[in-house]
């Protein structure tokens, strides 16, 4: 959505929204209403079943891939939890999500962005505008107040046209020769005094949506080793020949190999079948959704009537490259500087 939004239009709509406002009932089943959005918007969708995890649904339509997390209170929601649904979100090239009602100020309104420990936070009616008609928020929610997202294109296009510089611009809104360079970037939000002032001087709309679908991590992902002896060892082992190894603590998959393109699973000594059985259910799901195979380490034992590739740790410690281990996985390596 590359539109500017008339701002005046937008806070009337907005406004209509809080005033009156009644808190609906709570939905009988919020992961199920994301997974009809999901199927009436044309996304392979699967649910991950157990609530342990980080993610309870991926999705996939296109080159566009969700991992959401479904809260009616999204405050219940941990920082490992977050981090780890961050991290997923870099190994698959994904956008992560947690749809909820509310939050510790309150509900938590339609048509507008918040955060929790960097990943997107909305209503399931944002969400459902976003996926089947791509009406994107316009406005978010931080520390410090509400702001609107800028179209930069706009912003300095009208600036020129005017014939003025970042300063002289600056000048007449009030606000810094940064400031209006950071929006020209798309850098940076405007408060709604900043852009009712825009919009009066350079007389045109620039206020654009916020392309939820397209997320990028701000900085580099988390460094976590993942829990259990076998991940443990298995993590160190693929970092050491050079693998881009991601840990998860809260997720199906214990690590991902991003320039080997595999997700591994462990066995660990004292995890049960059935726990293991769920497990390795679950990572086939994301797997058959974002399109890879996981694979199963295990140290001596092996499962039964798994539906799984199976390598035992100490084949993988043997490896002494990265492409060995390609050959030893049957993969290709995606990363070709390796």
């Amino acid at each position: 959505m590359k539109a500017a939004i008339s701002l005046l239009n937008f806070i009337s709509f907005f406004d209509d929204r809080l005033i009156g406002m009644v808190m609906r009932p709570q939905s009988a089943s919020l992961i199920g209403d994301i997974l009809r959005t999901l199927e009436e918007a044309g996304f392979i969708a699967s649910e991950i079943t157990s609530r342990d995890y980080c993610i309870q649904i991926v999705a996939k339509k296109g080159e566009t891939k969700l991992l959401i997390k479904s809260s009616e209170n999204v405050d219940s929601e941990r920082r490992e939890s977050a981090e780890d649904l961050k991290s997923l979100a870099v190994a698959f090239d994904a956008s992560p999500f947690i749809i909820g009602l509310r939050m510790q100020k309150g509900v938590i309104e339609e048509d507008m962005l918040y955060e929790r420990f960097g990943v997107n936070v909305i209503h399931p009616k944002t969400f459902r505008d976003a996926a089947l008609r791509r009406r994107l928020p316009a406005v978010y929610s931080k520390r410090g107040g509400i702001y609107f997202k800028i179209d930069g294109h706009t912003l300095k296009a009208c600036r020129e046209k005017k014939g003025l510089s970042l300063g002289q611009l600056a000048n007449l809104i009030g606000v810094s020769r940064k400031a209006i360079y950071e929006y020209e970037r798309d850098q940076m939000g405007a408060t709604i005094q900043t852009v009712e002032r825009l919009e009066r001087i350079l007389g045109s709309s620039m206020v654009i949506g916020i392309d939820i679908f397209d997320w990028h991590l701000e900085g580099e992902a988390p460094e976590k080793n993942p829990t259990g002896a076998v991940a443990k060892q298995l993590h160190s082992k693929l970092k050491r020949i050079g693998c881009r190894a991601l840990g998860f603590s809260h997720a199906p998959i214990d690590i991902h190999a991003k320039n080997v393109g595999v997700s591994f699973l462990t066995y660990e000594e004292r995890m049960n079948e059935e726990r293991l059985e769920n497990k390795i259910e679950n990572a086939i799901e994301v797997g058959r959704v974002l399109g890879t195979s996981p694979i199963l380490v295990t140290e001596e034992k092996s499962p039964q009537n798994s539906d799984i590739l199976v390598v035992r740790i100490d084949e993988i410690k043997k490896v002494e490259h990265i492409r060995e281990l390609a050959r030893l996985l049957g993969v290709e390596i995606t990363d070709q500087d390796n």
